[in-house]
């Protein structure tokens, strides 16, 4: 309800600020300021706490590869400021004729259109391009060390049981089904979100995580996961506000969503773990609970998803292996985490060669939820040039070239494998180095048309008065 309600009533923000804009001076300085202004908004709306990026109109381009290979430069938002742009040029043109300010067949009409035809055409000459390029470094290498053999387990089970009990027989099914995928003799091996119900690495939970390091150390394979994960803060002043208090053990904890890189031989104190930074708000946390605590309280689903702490950084991962010369760099994005532009590209700024997401995508039920979710990784994989695998709880679980091409679905409501080898690249694009350009541009100026209708509104009401 929050999503349907809430997050249409923000976008109402930019529109009221290009109507101050119109105010403040002309129509037509806010009708071509509005793709700054709405793209600004999409920016500012991937920082703040209430985020929800689904909704970005750039992503609607997703399903055409033939259109979207120019975001390796711009990005998501560029793609919502053309369309924006697009709309724009056809609206003044269309009121200017209807107003007989202009010509049906005329100079300034026809400088219009053709500038419309330019934003229409360009992606698809470049892509077309891009795509029918030299592109086999993607595909094949002389270097080993680079080719990841990878395993998708995708176990379809129903997120509602798995929260419900029965934690036992889960975990077993778990590791039978590891078991299965041995016969793809992987270098990574991947488990979904959450994939044990429990807090993993606690010691009342050993009876059931070892049968994890049993099987890592047993195969010697790497086995990458979603887990639930309890942090304690060793200088409880250093605590969040909204962080909890174990009267057990008097010490303040959090509990994060995360994901653990299992490798043979190591300690669990030598693992590396990332936290879930990017949060669904209300369903994993409610927003700026940190400064109001006692709103945590308002939200409790029960099933494993609410109640989250915020990470506060996208970790890399290194996978090693000794026997091919291996240490290849990696970022794993949870579930939402995937959606966010400009964040996916730092881990690749700071060196990840390729991307792994695991999600838990079985809350929305065989609806456009999962394959919509699955199509944005495709936007992430364009921007950043990076192979990607996604493995998904109930599905859709994939890998993602770094075009684009989806290969090795597993479909939703099914359990299975998939296996491919991917090449690990240390290409850095245009957008993943300089960032979301577009998406800055836009909120400063968004941020200008804000300050401009704001003192312009309390200008006009002391003229008001001393009239």
């Amino acid at each position: 309800m929050a999503t349907v309600l809430l997050h249409p009533v923000f976008m109402i923000l930019p529109v009221l600020f290009v109507y101050g804009i119109y105010k403040t001076f002309n129509k037509k300085t806010a009708l071509f300021s509005f793709p700054f202004i709405w793209v600004g908004f999409e920016y500012f709306d991937n920082a703040w706490q209430f985020s929800f990026p689904w909704l970005e109109l750039g992503n609607t381009e997703t399903y055409n590869l033939h259109r979207i290979q120019h975001i390796e430069f711009i990005g998501v938002h560029g793609l919502t400021f053309i369309i924006c742009l697009v709309t724009v040029l056809v609206y003044f043109t269309a009121q200017r004729i209807y107003n007989k300010q202009w010509k049906l067949v005329g100079a300034k009409t026809f400088s219009l259109m053709i500038l419309v035809l330019i934003l229409l055409l360009f992606p698809n000459f470049y892509s077309s391009g891009r795509l029918s390029g030299d592109n086999d470094k993607y595909y094949y290498t002389d270097d080993s060390s680079k080719i990841i053999k990878t395993c998708i387990v995708q176990t379809n089970t129903d997120p509602y049981v798995k929260w419900g009990g029965g934690q036992d027989s889960l975990i077993d099914s778990y590791i039978t089904k590891l078991n299965g995928s041995l016969k793809y003799d992987a270098d990574l091996t991947l488990l979904h979100e959450t994939a044990p119900p429990y807090y993993f690495l606690e010691d009342y939970n050993y009876q059931k995580t070892v049968k994890f390091f049993n099987f890592v150390n047993s195969n010697k394979r790497n086995l990458l996961m979603g887990i639930p994960h309890l942090e304690y803060y060793s200088d409880p002043n250093n605590a969040p506000n909204d962080a909890r208090y174990s009267q057990t053990s008097n010490r303040k904890y959090d509990a994060f969503n995360s994901a653990i890189l299992i490798e043979p031989d190591k300690r669990k104190e030598e693992l590396t773990i990332h936290k879930k930074v990017k949060l669904v708000p209300f369903s994993e946390r409610v927003p700026y609970q940190d400064i109001f605590p006692f709103a945590e309280k308002l939200v409790n689903w029960g099933v494993g998803i609410s109640h989250w702490q915020k990470g506060t950084e996208l970790k890399l991962f290194e996978l090693n292996t000794p026997a091919y010369n291996r240490k290849v760099k990696f970022e794993t994005l949870i579930c939402f985490e995937s959606v966010f532009s400009e964040y996916v590209s730092t881990g690749v700024k700071n060196g990840a060669e390729f991307i792994a997401i695991v999600t838990n995508d079985g809350w929305w039920g065989n609806t456009a939820g999962p394959y919509q979710h699955e199509q944005y990784a495709v936007l992430r994989a364009v921007e950043n040039r990076k192979w990607i695998i996604r493995c998904a709880q109930t599905g859709v679980s994939c890998y993602i070239d770094p075009l684009g091409n989806i290969y090795n679905e597993i479909p939703y409501y099914s359990e299975g494998f998939a296996s491919r080898n991917i090449i690990a690249n240390s290409e850095i694009t245009f957008f993943a180095k300089n960032g979301d350009i577009i998406g800055q541009i836009g909120f400063y100026i968004f941020l200008v048309s804000f300050g401009v209708s704001l003192v312009s509104y309390v200008y006009m009401k002391i003229l008001k008065r001393k009239a």
